[in-house]
């Protein structure tokens, strides 16, 4: 039996030691190479994923530097256009100053006519004939003398006036001329940037929601626009004078007002912490994403009392509604802009469109409510 068992193994340790050692390095060997293979093809995806990646960011950086580009040279445009429709409204109201003043001495001359016509054309000379001495005749002389020099001074007058109303028109059909030119400069460039939008919205669309609104990033920019805004709600203020306008009154209870324009609040009102400066900043409004070009509602009737461009917000309208409510509307371009200073709005009222002018990479609304001038939360404001 032990003989048996002993020769068993020794055959089976030949048969074994025929076997090539190299035929198990080769098949462990080829596994190897197979899976450095896959790693490698992996590694090459990776690497192609990466490259991609990197390609569609330049890509985007790309598109955002050119919309910035044209964004910067439509602001330019903008504020040209603002600086011209003052200029008009400056000589408009020069002009009608000139026009009242001729008016008066159109009138004045008027009445001097008619007196001399009523005493007759002999009234002087009857005047000084009938003096009654060498002293009373100097007098009358006198009299006579200034009311002509005044009949003179008017007539010049009169005609400096009418010359001057005539400059005025030219330079004023020339500054309409101007603002029309500059308006549709700045049209072209509106509608360049409106087309490169719509070409790249998804791109747009694909930027991480921190950098969607950088109004914060500048400080001095909110300084700005806070006294100017603060100026025109403190006039409209004054000359309220206790005449009640819009929905104020409910809008202090909450929820009386309309929401601005169809979209999500990506950022609301109140303090948020910064992440590069490490400090909790200010964010005195809400911030609505919506498509460019979406509709931007009156949110109360009230009246317009800024409608402008502003450094770092874009173009910006504001509505007093009264009772020291006011609201404000910001990032919008001039050229979706449809509404002046002075005119009264209803709620709901369309008064621009979607926007991302200023320090802003995408479409959106940034909507504040002012009580008296200072930034409340327009959450509660709304439904």
């Amino acid at each position: 039996m032990g003989k048996k068992f002993f020769c068993g193994m020794v055959s089976f340790l030949l048969v074994f030691s025929l076997v090539p050692y190299n035929s198990f390095a080769m098949t462990n060997s080829s596994a190897i190479d197979e899976k450095k293979e896959d790693i490698r093809e992996r590694d090459q995806e990776i690497l192609q994923l990466k490259k991609k990646k990197e390609l569609a960011r330049q890509d985007l950086q790309s598109i955002l530097t050119e919309i910035e580009a044209v964004e910067k040279k439509l602001n330019q445009l903008d504020f040209r256009v603002y600086e011209f429709k003052k200029l008009v409204q400056a000589k408009k109201e020069e002009q009608k100053k000139i026009e009242k003043e001729l008016e008066f001495l159109r009138q004045t001359c008027k009445n001097r006519l008619q007196s001399i016509y009523l005493k007759g054309n002999m009234f002087y000379l009857e005047l000084l004939l009938e003096s009654d001495s060498l002293g009373d005749f100097l007098k009358r002389y006198d009299y006579v003398s200034i009311l002509a020099q005044a009949d003179q001074r008017m007539i010049r007058r009169y005609t400096e006036k009418q010359k001057e109303l005539s400059r005025l028109e030219k330079e004023l059909e020339k500054s309409l001329v101007s603002l029309q030119n500059e308006k549709e400069k700045a049209q072209k460039v509106f509608d360049t940037l409106r087309n490169s939008y719509q070409a790249h919205e998804k791109e747009i669309a694909s930027l991480d929601s921190d950098l969607a609104e950088l109004e914060d990033e500048n400080v001095t920019a909110r300084k700005l626009l806070h006294n100017l805004v603060a100026k025109s709600e403190s006039a409209a203020r004054g000359m309220e004078q206790g005449n009640r306008v819009g929905t104020s009154v409910a809008a202090r209870a909450g929820g009386s007002f309309q929401k601005p324009v169809d979209g999500q609040v990506t950022s609301p009102f109140g303090m948020r912490y910064h992440p590069i400066h490490r400090e909790y900043r200010m964010h005195g409004g809400i911030d609505i994403a919506a498509r460019m070009g979406t509709p931007i509602k009156a949110a109360a009737s009230g009246k317009v009392i800024v409608s402008r461009p502003s450094i770092g917000y874009g173009y910006i309208v504001v509505i007093y509604h009264g009772n020291g409510i006011s609201t404000l509307y910001a990032h919008m371009y001039a050229q979706t802009v449809k509404v002046d200073v002075g005119q009264q709005v209803s709620a709901g009222e369309v008064i621009a469109a979607v926007g991302s002018n200023g320090f802003s990479t995408g479409p959106h609304l940034h909507f504040e409510v002012h009580d008296n001038s200072k930034p409340v939360d327009p959450i509660s404001f709304l439904p």
